[in-house]
């Protein structure tokens, strides 16, 4: 799963930073570390959801 880049940049304060995606399927949230603006539920499940299924498409 290391090959899948996911990076994020704010929308409050326009930091950029990056999650590594077999952590990021195990967080519950996922927040700005500058200001702490969280993503939403429901693109977070849409993110895993997107991230399970490319990892899942590699194995086959």
């Amino acid at each position: 799963m290391n090959e899948i880049d996911v990076q994020f940049t704010c929308p409050d304060c326009d930091h950029s930073f990056s999650i590594d995606p077999s952590e990021l399927l195990e967080q519950d949230t996922v927040a700005c570390p500058n200001c702490g603006c969280s993503l939403p539920e429901d693109e977070l499940r849409y993110l895993k959801i997107a991230i399970e299924y490319l990892n899942d498409k590699k194995t086959h």
